[in-house]
């Protein structure tokens, strides 16, 4: 199914600037990771950042792209991209944010906060 994940570091994913996952880290993370190419640009000139795409299993492809101090990762997702994605998370101390509110680590859901 169609969807979009969001790593972040906050409670909510839209707050990510608040404890930002620096854009810095992400590029160095993203660009050592033999899972992730390059696969496009957002952006003009100095500005611009790499879009990284990610091949799953099926051979579907997502995106991976940093915006405002999280990670937004679009496209179909075949299994549980909890579980794929909840690695990279960790690696920067976030878990992920589903469209639906949920939050999630590589090992599931986690109880609602408030």
């Amino acid at each position: 199914m169609g969807y979009e994940i969001h790593v972040s570091r906050t409670e909510e994913h839209y707050d990510s600037a608040e404890n930002p996952i620096e854009l810095e880290d992400w590029l160095s993370y993203a660009d050592a990771s033999p899972s992730l190419s390059v696969g496009g640009w957002l952006g003009w000139d100095e500005d611009r950042q790499p879009i990284y795409l990610h091949t799953c299993a099926d051979d579907s492809v997502v995106s991976l792209t940093w915006f405002e101090g999280g990670i937004d990762i679009k496209g179909y997702f075949s299994s549980d991209p909890y579980r794929k994605f909840g690695s990279l998370a960790e690696n920067f101390g976030a878990t992920i944010h589903g469209d639906d509110g949920g939050r999630y680590t590589a090992t599931g859901v986690l109880p609602p906060s408030h």
